[in-house]
């Protein structure tokens, strides 16, 4: 059971995240929050010391959303090629309904804070090396499981893998032609039935 200001706050971050998303860190002001919420200042800074952290825990909201969903969607198929498959496949489905949003959470927040050392930025440092360490998870498991093949490097791959929907997702996003981020989600599915899957 949630406390009166456990819940205030969690209502807070669900109203602001999508703004933080759609307008970036700096591009937020304290009037679109406050507009959002439909409270004060006074009322948003007293559940939060400042901007930084108001931003931080809504840039933790909305991955964790998109963790959520992938994890649905992974998580009960056993081959490993197809959860990698199934992976890229996410991405290519929910693109129209994130981009609504603003975009990818991590994209939009690693060009905002790439020149900084705000909390922000780590967390998504942290964020993009869970993302690739559960790509690398997946592709060892299936090279013991004998569904992958040797010789292929994990974290290559996963870089590969990373840049690919994260460059196709900025690419459609900024020119409006989803075909960018379908052509490299095509590449990698590719990859992986015709280079990886045994």
């Amino acid at each position: 059971m949630m406390s009166k200001a456990e819940e205030t706050r969690r209502f807070i971050i669900e109203k602001v995240a999508p703004i933080f998303n759609m307008h970036g860190y700096e591009g937020t002001s304290l009037s679109q929050l406050t507009e959002a919420i439909g409270l004060t200042k006074g009322a948003l800074y007293g559940n939060f010391k400042n901007k930084d952290e108001i931003a931080l825990a809504a840039l933790e909201y909305n991955i964790s959303k998109i963790k959520g969903e992938i994890s649905g969607r992974i998580g009960p198929i056993d081959n490993s090629c197809d959860k990698l498959i199934a992976l890229a496949e996410f991405y290519r489905d929910t693109f129209d309904r994130i981009s609504q949003r603003g975009g990818c959470p991590i994209l939009n927040a690693a060009i905002d804070t790439d020149n900084t050392e705000l909390p922000l930025r780590d967390f998504v440092i942290r964020s993009i090396d869970d993302w690739m360490r559960m790509i690398i998870l997946v592709f060892r498991r299936g090279i013991r499981r004998g569904e992958i093949k040797e010789g292929i490097d994990a974290e290559t791959f996963a870089t590969l893998f990373v840049t690919f929907i994260e460059g196709g997702i900025m690419l459609s996003k900024v020119t409006g032609k989803r075909i960018h981020l379908d052509r490299n989600i095509d590449y990698l599915i590719n990859k992986i039935n015709a280079e990886l899957r045994i």
